[in-house]
């Protein structure tokens, strides 16, 4: 009885496989990421890397064509030799630094402002929509403040109108990353309109400049000739990818 019950048991687990792999999203993540200047400092006198942009791509597959998912989170590692500045930089502070609305931040942010994008996306409905991006130094957070707010205000007007905020986490990560981006994806830029569900296909951001003599991003070191990037996207069906990049540095 004991080995009919394992091998049931095995058979169950078995099934249970094959339908996760079946249902999950198909779609190529990618992820890439450009600096303006590669040379590094000192830990002690790191040097502007002037922009950093990061481009992340999501190409769906035949099995789950765009407007049948979305990212539901992503998660942006940054090379532990890159080091931010926020604390130098003007911040943006809305009434609800968790969940801001975009009036406030419209209204409150303007000087905080630390660089723009671009986005597309493709719903249900309508054809592909070109969104426009604007990123915004916060403030650190309550609970922890060596974590700092990051807001990405996204807008769009056809085929539907979009305005929504972002609110990321700039937190330290470990090993061979010393930040991380915690990009939790607001439920209106999932499912824009009730019953209708969009999938973000692509999302660029670019961000730079310098106060008080510190620059947004600087680099303090180059270990092995490159920078490592990745980043990891939950979908709403429950299931994640992984994508990586690297780029080129010198001392």
């Amino acid at each position: 009885m004991r080995k009919l019950t394992l091998v049931a048991g095995a058979v169950v687990v078995s099934a249970l496989t094959v339908v996760s792999v079946a249902s999950a999203v198909d779609a190529q993540q990618g992820i890439d990421v450009k600096v303006t200047h590669n040379k590094a400092g000192t830990k002690e006198k790191p040097k502007s890397i002037g922009k950093l942009n990061v481009l992340t791509t999501t190409t769906p597959g035949p099995g789950s064509p765009a407007g049948t998912f979305a990212t539901s989170k992503a998660v942006i590692y940054f090379d532990k030799n890159l080091v931010f500045n926020g604390k130098a930089f003007k911040e943006c502070k809305p009434s609800n630094p968790s969940t801001p609305s975009p009036t406030d931040v419209a209204s409150k942010c303007s000087s905080a402002k630390i660089g723009s994008g671009k986005a597309t996306g493709q719903a249900t409905i309508g054809g592909a929509e070109a969104l426009t991006v604007t990123a915004f130094n916060g403030a650190p957070t309550k609970s922890n403040k060596n974590n700092r707010y990051f807001y990405l205000q996204v807008k769009g007007s056809a085929p539907l109108v979009i305005n929504s905020v972002i609110a990321a986490t700039l937190k330290r990560a470990s090993g061979d990353y010393g930040y991380k981006l915690d990009v939790p994806i607001p439920s209106n830029l999932q499912t824009p309109l009730a019953g209708v569900t969009a999938t973000l296909l692509n999302f660029s951001t670019s961000v730079g400049g310098t106060s008080k003599g510190l620059p947004y991003v600087g680099l303090k070191g180059c270990s092995g000739g490159k920078l490592k990037f990745k980043g990891t996207f939950n979908y709403t069906d429950g299931t994640s990818k992984t994508a990586t990049d690297s780029v080129a540095c010198k001392k």
